[in-house]
């Protein structure tokens, strides 16, 4: 059963299992190392054959429209019965004609099995569970939580920073006014004025 439909006149059923297995070359081994990467999908062949075109037609019609629509479905079957397949994807869809037997249709379904997709990585709902409480207390407190005025207590009064060498600047820019009339007895040396 394919999702609740039964192929018609299955004349071969079978079932293909297999392990993904890393093959890793290492150098002055005989042979290659092998690392098992666990089992893969399942996958089973079903063929068989139909006579006559209404026949034909119904099973096309429901066959291509499990087919199209992309989406598991659920499979029973004797030959899968100890391997725990519950659902699976239609891979492939063969059908085939003979102009010796005109009346004769066979088909080849090959189906592959579903695992369901892990979800995907999020935040996570317990994310800052633990802080809950305190950020709470904290949105209501706002502003008036916060002592500003111990804040602002601990910062020294600077004051005028430049108080200490006034006088010495003022000494200074006295002296450099005078410093053009030292180099004037040189610039009459060289030519200038």
């Amino acid at each position: 059963m394919i999702g609740g439909w039964e192929p018609a006149r299955i004349e071969r059923i079978a079932s293909l299992e297999s392990r993904r297995l890393a093959v890793l070359p290492v150098a002055g081994l005989s042979g290659d190392l092998h690392q098992d990467l666990g089992r893969g999908a399942l996958a089973v062949e079903i063929t068989g054959s139909l006579w006559g075109d209404e026949t034909r037609d119904t099973f096309l019609a429901e066959l291509r429209a499990k087919f199209q629509a992309g989406e598991p479905v659920d499979f029973v079957a004797d030959i899968v019965k100890e391997s725990e397949l519950e659902q699976v994807l239609i891979e492939e869809l063969a059908f085939e004609e003979d102009a010796s037997a005109p009346e004769v249709f066979r088909y080849r379904l090959v189906l592959r099995e579903y695992t369901e997709p892990p979800e995907p990585p999020g935040l996570g709902a317990d994310l800052g569970l633990e802080l809950d409480a305190e950020l709470d207390l904290l949105a209501e407190l706002g502003l008036d939580g916060l002592d500003l005025p111990a804040l602002v207590a601990d910062i020294p009064e600077v004051g005028d920073l430049l108080a200490p060498v006034q006088e010495a600047a003022d000494t200074l820019k006295g002296n450099l006014s005078n410093a053009g009339s030292l180099l004037s007895p040189l610039a009459a040396l060289f030519g200038g004025t």
